[in-house]
């Protein structure tokens, strides 16, 4: 685990944009927050930034919950992402994220969405029951499970509109 120096405390909901923005090469450590009922993502990473976000709950947002794109990296580790109405996390745009332990479920989409160049890397995450599947991944797009236990995607309900 890499230690966090800061951790900046964020309860936000009822937000009328997005909850958290990160980008222009952005670092950071956002840790044991409830993002939550944003009208757009939760949590936005961009243009080569690599934050840390850590053991957060966002949830119930009203598009994603975390958005990562051009060029975007970061760890998203032990966060519990649910109730999106987009995809859990969607990675775009030759961003590289690492998703660890997360749990991500009951959205309203996909549970990680991964287009345009994109990859990541997914270790012992568990996404589940989620509208349009667990994972999503568009051509052009790179996924490496690593660690002894690999992603766990059961149950998820793949349906159209």
């Amino acid at each position: 685990m890499v230690p966090c120096t800061c951790s900046p405390s964020y309860s936000g909901g009822l937000g009328q944009n997005g909850g958290i923005l990160v980008y222009n090469s952005g670092l950071g450590c956002i840790e044991d927050n409830e993002i939550f009922d944003n009208a757009m993502a939760g949590v936005w990473i961009k243009t080569d930034s690599n934050p840390t976000l850590r053991r957060n709950k966002i949830h119930d947002g009203r598009d994603g919950g975390i958005c990562i794109f051009n060029g975007g990296r970061g760890l998203l580790e032990e966060n519990d992402i649910f109730r999106n109405a987009q995809a859990g996390v969607l990675i775009s745009t030759n961003s590289h994220p690492i998703l660890r332990k997360n749990r991500i479920f009951d959205g309203f989409a996909a549970g990680i969405e991964i287009t345009n160049h994109a990859t990541a890397t997914l270790e012992g995450n568990q996404i589940f029951n989620n509208r349009f599947g667990g994972l999503f991944l568009a051509s052009g797009v790179n996924v490496t499970m690593k660690g002894m236990l690999e992603s766990v995607i059961p149950i998820n309900i793949c349906s159209t509109p």
